[in-house]
């Protein structure tokens, strides 16, 4: 049996693997009711950058790859606790009880913030894998062709190299401050809505017996911290949108879109007249990888 080596310098090698990340995108949307609060979101990302290293240990490494949140959109509503202010006498009457009161105000009720987070870029740090070739069977083909009836059909058989995972790791998704100031500003129009009706000087006094928003907002959703980490927390570990990306970014890798790909059996020489191709089976194909170059070797023959 003859063999072939093919070989792509790590040079070339980066520029195969520039075009697969350029080529991953990831869509996805999701609600959840989580007890004190429902929660929901919408995304949409793709990659970017990365530095690549060829090991001699027969493996590749990434790191610092951007993820880019072309659309990142979240929404959290929950239920303000019912909060009674007024109704206290400002002018008793000996007589009759009261000749003027403030009057009773109670505000609760459903409340909505709405974080549109598009644009901002987060990172994966490292990424481990080595090659995986696999022999692909084009599902298209009619069903009980052969191989040869596939191929001039349109269907050829074909060896695919995939990058083959061992890990994935995506770090936590940074959250601007700045939602804390959406969310406290989403309870303070909520309030101020209920409160249309009353003199602005009667407004001020219900807001500073009220307090500070921020408090209602931690009691009401349980939050220990800053609400820029709460925000990542659910986005990355409640929503499992981390893992999902991680999940996404393997399954791309290693099945979805090969380095390289090439018919069985290999053209050699094109049609020419009435000269068939000449075309040579491709078999027991490996796939390695060390510092300075991806080798590929295989069995040819029949």
């Amino acid at each position: 049996m003859n063999h072939i080596t093919l070989a792509a310098s790590g040079k070339a090698f980066g520029k195969l693997f520039d075009t697969v990340i350029d080529n991953f995108s990831l869509s996805k949307s999701d609600s959840k009711n989580f007890g004190p609060f429902s929660a929901s979101y919408s995304v949409k990302l793709h990659l970017d950058d990365g530095s690549l290293t060829l090991n001699d240990d027969n493996t590749l490494e990434v790191k610092n790859v951007d993820v880019v949140f072309d659309t990142l959109k979240a929404q959290v509503c929950f239920d303000l606790p019912g909060i009674c202010v007024g109704g206290w006498c400002i002018i008793p009457d000996p007589w009759n009880g009261c000749l003027v009161s403030l009057p009773k105000v109670c505000i609760g009720g459903p409340v909505c913030a709405d974080f549109d987070l598009s644009g901002l870029v987060s990172n994966i740090s490292d990424v481990k894998a080595n090659l995986a070739p696999k022999y692909y069977i084009d599902p298209a083909r009619v069903a009980g062709e052969s191989d040869l009836d596939a191929e001039y059909g349109g269907h050829p058989n074909k060896w695919k190299i995939f990058i083959n995972p061992i890990w994935v790791h995506a770090d936590p998704i940074d959250i601007p401050e700045t939602v804390g100031n959406i969310l406290e500003q989403a309870v303070k129009s909520a309030i101020d809505d209920e409160l249309w009706f009353l003199p602005g000087f009667m407004k001020d006094l219900i807001w500073a017996i009220i307090g500070p928003v921020i408090d209602l907002i931690t009691s009401a959703l349980g939050i220990v911290g800053e609400i820029s980490d709460w925000v990542s927390n659910l986005l990355g570990n409640l929503f499992d949108l981390l893992g999902l990306i991680e999940t996404a970014i393997s399954d791309y890798f290693a099945s979805k879109y090969p380095i390289y790909e090439f018919e069985d059996p290999y053209p050699i020489l094109p049609k020419s007249g009435v000269l068939i191709p000449v075309k040579i089976p491709i078999r027991n194909l490996t796939a390695k990888i060390n510092s300075k170059e991806m080798t590929v070797q295989a069995e040819v023959g029949t």
